[in-house]
């Protein structure tokens, strides 16, 4: 017993030892328990609608809960990508805390359950250009010729993503709205599927006539592929240089972010705080496409929208009484009440004195002799039974001359043409037998000269129940506005005699950049036939491109740039005719104004590809050596500076080759100056395959060329420099069949960071050329070596 004992006692100790250990492990796991716990109380569950279907919208929304949980100190964000049906039923338990989605459903929601304010506004990145608005867009197939104006979607088949979606269905029915075609009734059919890419492929594949999708969109679908070029069109384009995608609709507010009430006031302002520091070029707002939040947008527009079409939550009339209307206007009803009482006696009173009352000729007579037209009357058979002093006046005539007679044959008896005027075609014996009004040019005959004068007529059957009784004949003496129409005309005519004869290109467009006309020369010049280019948009047709094939946005051509600035331009630029070829042309572009408005653009243009060719000539003659075909002296000694600036700038090595032909004026004498000739052209085109894209060759001199060997060290340019005068020693010159041996002396440098001009550069390479001829000849010597 006493031998155990000790060992029962280390046991004892060990055991408390572990006892010890296992509480404060389990002491300690209480803890960690309880401060995770306390962070995951503060959870704020976030839901996004997912108007991209679930995947792609929880792809843009990721990074920004990232980063919310990344700044946040005192809560955690959990994203929630949900459709509006799970989102109404989360805000309906309470189960959801921060919520985003577009404006429309916002407006829903805020109808059926109780919500806070919007606390920020979405703003869209697209290409690192902010965009605070949205809008929808409407498709159709670029083959569908019998779909062209909103009208057209009359009776045909639409895809939309939602009912409840503003961008991609509520902006395009206000439209069809005001366009009188109403939605759905109007339609075929309208199908929902879901997405805005379901929407277009229900549009690809043929089960709709006509998509609608919210704008970026259908840029979207083209970048990645789904959409193929050119397959679609866009319906009711809008115009608006200020936002970066194509519009079908007016532009509303972007996306609001908004809490439930029962969400921490403390919670929400670190969250608004947060989302108003989000920064555009922060990684993961450009990861999520997304430019930041601002302020609260007016959604104003969005209500009008939906209480105009009386959608959702505006769709139900409210319950109106009788007893409402009374509390509501009751002064307005008691004044309308009175001023009816008072209407109905002052009316009696009117029918009274009616009944009573006789025509008062001479008012009558009064109110004749002081209309300005000529106005005369006549009775079933055509005989004048009145006439008034304006029409006595016009006619040189008489009421007494006029008065119980034939008005036909008084003043309307023969054409202007001295061709007798039947009676059955005179308009006011048609409107006596049939009792329609007529209104048309005529020609009347003045009763003192017989001279014909042009007139405005309307005639106007008089009845006696349902008997033609006469008619009114009221006329105006049209002569000076006839003159000055066909002065207009013979102006006209004149203007298009002198668009159709101008040897210069000229065409116009209207402020929709379709072409109102174009003159004969700028089709020959094009290749294309006026039917192919009128009511066209030309940019789409002869300024799609760059000369080198890369598309030509349309709001840099200067005659879009003229059309939205008002601004005459005058510039250089091309065309492309209709085989493909680029055109340089020279562009004179001016704006139409009328009233003070512009309505459109005239662009005036020259072919200027001679002239062009030209100036490449007069380049060449002036940088070129005309036996050698390589850069003259001038030129070197150009392009030498530049690389001296750029080494200046980047202390990029630099070497400089000096080069002599060995005993050239010995091939002179010997072969004859053809005989050199024929060797430096050789030498020259050794050079040009000896040398790199990047190196620039030329002859400085008579047998003398000069080497620039950019981002070259000096060693590297000796190896360059021995290669070469290997090569020009075993290359075969000849002329005549006659072999001429040839070697080559070389000077080399490199530009040196003390050197001030690129002057001295070149003087080094000289001395180096004089050292290698001093000392043999057909050998490299590197300046100081």
């Amino acid at each position: 017993m006493d031998t155990f004992a000790p060992q029962l006692r280390w046991r004892a100790v060990k055991l408390s030892a572990v006892m010890l250990w296992l509480i404060l492990c389990v002491f300690s796991s209480s803890l960690l328990f309880a401060s995770v716990s306390n962070d995951r109380s503060n959870t704020l569950h976030f839901g996004v609608f997912s108007y991209l279907g679930d995947e792609q919208t929880y792809q843009k929304f990721a990074p920004l809960v990232e980063y919310l949980n990344s700044v946040l100190e005192d809560e955690w964000i959990e994203l929630h990508v949900l459709s509006q049906e799970k989102l109404n039923e989360r805000i309906s338990e309470g189960s959801i805390d921060i919520v985003t989605t577009n404006p429309t459903h916002f407006l829903v929601a805020r109808s059926q359950f109780p919500l806070t304010g919007v606390i920020a506004t979405l703003v869209q990145s697209y290409d690192g250009v902010p965009s605070h608005y949205l809008g929808g867009v409407i498709l159709t197939l670029a083959h569908r010729d019998d779909i062209g104006s909103l009208r057209d979607i009359h009776g045909k088949v639409v895809a939309t993503p939602s009912r409840d979606n503003l961008g991609g269905y509520r902006a395009q029915v206000y439209e069809l709205h005001l366009a009188g075609i109403r939605v759905p009734d109007d339609l075929s059919a309208l199908i929902e599927v879901g997405t805005h890419r379901e929407s277009v492929r229900a549009l690809l594949d043929g089960r709709a006539d006509v998509a609608f999708v919210r704008d970026g969109i259908m840029e979207q679908l083209l970048r990645e592929g789904f959409l193929p070029e050119r397959s679609i069109k866009l319906l009711n384009a809008q115009i608006n240089a200020d936002f970066i995608h194509k519009l079908s609709t007016r532009l509303y507010p972007e996306w609001p972010v908004f809490a439930l009430p029962h969400v921490d006031e403390r919670a929400v302002r670190h969250i608004a705080a947060a989302l108003f520091s989000l920064d555009s070029d922060n990684p993961l707002a450009m990861q999520a496409g997304i430019y930041g939040f601002t302020v609260p947008a007016d959604y104003q527009a969005v209500e009008t929208l939906s209480r105009t079409l009386r959608l959702p939550p505006y769709d139900q009339l409210p319950d109106f009484t009788l007893k409402d209307a009374w509390q509501r206007w009751q002064f307005l009803i008691i004044f309308v009440a009175v001023a009816v009482s008072i209407i109905f006696l002052l009316s009696l009173g009117l029918v009274w004195l009616w009944r009573k009352a006789h025509v008062d000729r001479d008012r009558f007579g009064t109110l004749l002799q002081g209309l300005g037209e000529g106005v005369y009357g006549t009775d079933k058979e055509g005989r004048c039974t009145f006439i008034n002093e304006a029409a006595t006046q016009m006619l040189q005539t008489s009421s007494k001359a006029v008065l119980g007679k034939d008005q036909h044959s008084l003043f309307h008896h023969h054409y202007q043409d001295g061709r007798f005027y039947p009676y059955s075609e005179c308009p006011i014996t048609q409107t006596l037998n049939d009792g329609r009004k007529r209104e048309l040019r005529e020609w009347f005959i003045r009763q003192d000269d017989g001279r014909h004068f042009p007139v405005d007529l309307t005639v106007t059957p008089l009845f006696n129940k349902d008997s033609i009784v006469g008619a009114v004949v009221a006329f105006s003496d049209i002569t000076r506005r006839v003159k000055v129409e066909e002065e207009n005309k013979r102006l006209t005519q004149y203007n298009r005699m002198l668009l159709e004869s101008a040897g210069d290109g000229i065409y116009g467009i209207d402020m929709h950049g379709k072409c109102t006309f174009i003159n004969p020369a700028a089709l020959k010049m094009l290749g294309f036939n006026a039917e192919e280019v009128l009511g066209q948009d030309p940019h789409q047709i002869f300024h799609y491109c760059y000369p080198d094939g890369s598309d030509y946005p349309s709001h840099k051509c200067p005659v879009h740039l003229t059309k939205m600035k008002g601004v005459e331009t005058e510039c250089e630029d091309h065309f492309i005719n209709s085989e493909g070829e680029s055109l340089p042309v020279h562009l004179k572009v001016s704006p139409i104004f009328e009233d003070q408005a512009q309505v459109g653009v005239v662009v005036v243009f020259q072919n200027i590809t001679e002239q062009k060719a030209l100036q490449a000539r007069l380049i060449t003659l002036t940088t070129t050596d005309d036996l050698t075909g390589l850069y003259n002296r001038r030129y070197f000694q150009k392009q030498l500076s530049k690389e001296f600036a750029r080494f200046q700038r980047s202390f990029a090595e630099t070497a400089v080759l000096m080069l002599d032909l060995d005993f050239f004026k010995q091939i002179n004498d010997t072969y004859g100056h053809a005989a050199g000739d024929k060797v430096l052209k050789d030498f020259a085109e050794l050079l040009l395959n000896a040398q790199r894209n990047s190196d620039f060759c030329a002859r400085v001199g008579g047998e003398e060329f000069a080497l620039l060997l950019p981002d070259t060290s000096l060693s590297h340019a000796l190896s360059f420099a021995n290669r070469l005068t290997k090569q020009v020693r075993e290359a075969v010159f000849s002329f005549n069949d006659k072999r001429i041996p040839l070697t080559v002396s070389i000077g080399c440098t490199h530009m040196y960071i003390d050197d001030s001009h690129p002057d001295m550069v070149l003087a080094r390479a000289d001395r180096a050329l004089y050292q290698a001829k001093e000392s043999g000849r057909d050998r490299v010597v590197a300046y100081g070596q």
